[in-house]
């Protein structure tokens, strides 16, 4: 049975965001999801619009187990979240890894910079595309966090860094209390895990920084690759390959490579290697809670810096591993 992924009111009316639903083409597909889920799923599916493996779609759409189907409804200002354009999913994305890159081998100050200026523009992806399906997370404290764990781990190093996230989480917590309409307890919750990670990642980076530039030349490789693996994986739709797999092996893989080539830590880089492939997923699984509602390893992901979701929480990872192996 083709898989049939929901989101906003289409996913509160059918009670889950990812099941399977029988049906030889995508009208047989909905056909079956409204006789199973009611009125209130026939009224929303009415204006939503379907799409099958990141394409639009209509009724007469032959479908098969191995399929995709997606319903989105509008979102506010009657925009759609459809699947992004490649250069607008890849292109930013290739273009932050290279500003990354050329910044580490010109200076610290240069990368802290840079790095700041990605979790910026990453915070407000995340944030503006919970927004649009009703989750409010609070950009400010992101914001904040992400600036302030720059500067104190760039003034302070680990002491700074770690002051950083415990004030980043704080300062979400803090937020709701002057912003009220962010006092639901899962927009604090998102809000504080968002913070979170993205102090921690950008923090992280500038540790391995400070420690060296071949190891952040070593991380930045890795996170490219797993990224640029995944992507293409999942373009190409290999029955039986999956995406986040690929991905995984693909960044210990680089990693391997990257400890050869760019320090003298085999084993303790690929092991940083492992574990920011494993954060990767992690990342990756709290920007769809974020960005969809659920967690979903596979399929295409509302916003244009997703992909960076998994790099920040493996940037904190890949940093740990080595500061505990070292």
């Amino acid at each position: 049975m083709p898989r049939l992924r929901l989101f906003a009111n289409l996913r509160e009316a059918a009670g889950t965001a990812d099941t399977r639903v029988p049906g030889a083409t995508v009208g047989e597909v909905l056909d079956n999801a409204v006789e199973r889920f009611g009125d209130g799923f026939a009224s929303g599916l009415s204006i939503a619009r379907v799409w099958v493996n990141g394409d639009e779609a209509g009724a007469d759409r032959t479908v098969t187990d191995d399929d995709e189907i997606a319903l989105l409804p509008p979102v506010s200002g009657g925009a759609t979240a459809v699947r992004n354009p490649v250069v607008m999913e890849v292109g930013l994305v290739a273009a932050i890894a290279a500003a990354l890159l050329i910044a580490n081998t010109i200076s610290l100050q240069w990368t802290a910079v840079t790095i700041v200026l990605a979790g910026g523009v990453w915070a407000f992806d995340i944030t503006d595309v919970a927004a649009r399906r009703g989750l409010v997370v609070s950009a400010v404290p992101v914001l904040g966090g992400i600036t302030g764990g720059a500067l104190a781990t760039y003034r302070f190093g680990l002491p700074g860094a770690a002051g950083a996230v415990v004030l980043a989480a704080l300062g979400a917590l803090a937020w709701a209390v002057l912003a009220p309409r962010h006092r639901p307890m899962e927009s604090i919750a998102a809000s504080v895990v968002v913070a979170v990670v993205g102090t921690f990642g950008v923090a992280s980076v500038i540790l391995l920084r400070l420690g060296s530039e071949d190891l952040t030349t070593a991380f930045l490789v890795v996170a490219a690759v797993a990224v640029a693996a995944s992507w293409v994986t999942s373009r190409v739709e290999i029955t039986g390959v999956d995406p986040v797999v690929v991905g995984m092996v693909a960044a210990i893989a680089a990693g391997a490579v990257a400890a050869t080539v760019w320090t003298d830590d085999l084993w303790p880089t690929v092991a940083a290697s492992g574990g920011a492939a494993i954060a990767l997923v992690a990342g990756r699984n709290i920007g769809t809670l974020m960005r969809a509602g659920g967690f979903f390893l596979v399929g295409s992901v509302p916003g244009s810096l997703h992909y960076l979701d998994g790099v920040f929480a493996a940037g904190g990872i890949f940093w740990l591993v080595l500061y505990v192996l070292s």
